[in-house]
């Protein structure tokens, strides 16, 4: 038996992080003599602290609501003896850049702060890992770029949003700030490109930093990839139907059926 941990997935977003979850949601029966898992798919609780770390990011006047919510999460969780605890939501580092005006994932160190704060308070016996997910520069803004042409806001091409969120894309700076801010919590990161190598795939990260035995590592199952880009690039059609004059709820009704659409003729026989 290991020893009962913490691990916390915590950021960012797309990078592999659907996927990522989707596993730990389905091998937690085959988890749980270890460790107990909680999403946002699975834990309201841990869905309403997610939110509220989103909200502070875009509004620092929040955190007291964010603390609270951080520890109404952790008064909901009830491990039993040997038991450790996985996590994973990406709306720990905040809203995504280019969501409400924000340049980048500041938000995240002082939420990984109340994070820490709220599990040494519940938990002060279990050791906590911070954990983030990362992705090469272009790949990452290209996806992020995607992500956010679906909804009206996002007016930037592709090459100029990337110019203007390159700093976003700077991981490596931020986990320094974020090891410089929380000196006695190990954060470590893993990287899309290195995780898609391993047969699990993306939930590697976490058993990684859970030191999960290989025996039940090998034994659990391999599944498909979530949440992937579709093969075909709507972002640029999408960002010209964000600038258009037409109405919202039309828009988005366009929106749907081309992704519908784009699914069916380009989805697998």
């Amino acid at each position: 038996m290991i020893p009962p941990r913490i691990v916390f997935h915590a950021g960012f977003h797309k990078t592999g992080t659907s996927s990522l979850q989707s596993a730990l949601r389905q091998h937690r029966t085959a988890l749980a003599p270890l460790f107990a898992v909680e999403t946002r798919a699975t834990s309201p609780a841990l869905l309403a602290a997610a939110e509220a770390a989103r909200a502070f990011s875009i509004d620092p006047n929040l955190a007291a609501a964010m603390d609270h919510a951080l520890t109404d999460w952790t008064a909901s969780l009830t491990l039993q003896p040997g038991q450790g605890l996985l996590v994973s939501s990406e709306d720990f580092a905040g809203h995504m850049p280019g969501r409400f005006g924000l340049p980048d994932y500041r938000a995240a160190i002082p939420i990984a702060r109340a994070i820490r704060s709220a599990l040494r308070t519940r938990f002060p016996q279990l050791p906590l890992t911070l954990l983030y997910t990362t992705r090469d520069a272009a790949g990452w803004l290209s996806s992020i770029h995607w992500q956010l042409s679906k909804h009206d806001e996002l007016t930037l091409g592709p090459h100029r949003f990337a110019r203007r969120y390159a700093h976003a894309a700077d991981f490596a700076t931020l986990l320094t700030s974020l090891r410089e801010a929380l000196p006695d919590t190990p954060v470590i990161e893993a990287t899309l490109a290195d995780l898609s190598l391993r047969r699990l795939g993306p939930v590697e990260a976490v058993y990684d930093g859970a030191a999960l035995p290989a025996a039940l590592r090998a034994s659990l199952p391999v599944l498909p990839p979530v949440n992937q880009a579709p093969p075909h690039d709507l972002a640029r059609v999408f960002v010209k139907l964000n600038r258009s004059d037409l109405p919202r709820d039309e828009i988005r009704r366009m929106k749907r059926d081309m992704l519908a659409a784009g699914a069916w003729l380009l989805g697998d026989d």
